[in-house]
């Protein structure tokens, strides 16, 4: 009895799915090799360092030697190796701002004839803040850009 149902169902499922073989069937386009990106010990990078949760990251770099506080508020602390021509800028959230902890640091690198500012963001606060965090500073970071940018372009006239 048990080998006639099984018959009878790989019947109808064949008679079912041989219907369904006229139909046009949607093919989605080859998806395409992945080109050369960072590595994965750049993914684990903080502007050159080690990366690590963001309460070890505003330990390590409120501590560091040779970085100055250049900027403080009820929400944010920053330092910097140079305050005048900074060449790296380290900023922390503090415990009143929502998106505690986290840690954000954006550095000057030269890539051939450009300076280009990179930022790296280590967020461990509640997501919907850190996403915020994360856009107000993309905006920071593109200006910065923008100034690098005029700066080099006036130096050039």
């Amino acid at each position: 009895m048990t080998r006639t149902r099984l018959l009878s169902f790989a019947a109808c499922l064949f008679v079912t799915t041989s219907a369904w073989a006229d139909d046009a069937i949607v093919k989605l386009p080859a998806t395409p090799a992945p080109t050369a990106g960072p590595t994965a010990a750049a993914a684990q990078e903080f502007c050159g360092d080690p990366v690590g949760k963001a309460e070890d990251l505003i330990a390590r770099y409120s501590t560091k030697s040779g970085l100055l506080q250049v900027y403080t508020s009820e929400l944010y602390t920053a330092f910097s190796d140079d305050p005048k021509n900074a060449s790296v800028m380290y900023t922390f959230t503090t415990k009143r701002n929502p998106a505690y902890p986290a840690a954000v640091c954006r550095k000057v690198v030269q890539e051939g004839q450009d300076l280009t500012v990179k930022m790296k963001v280590v967020c461990d606060g509640p997501t919907e803040a850190c996403a915020k965090l994360q856009n107000d500073f993309n905006v920071m970071t593109a200006k910065m850009q923008a100034e690098v940018d005029q700066q080099i372009a006036a130096g050039k006239k």
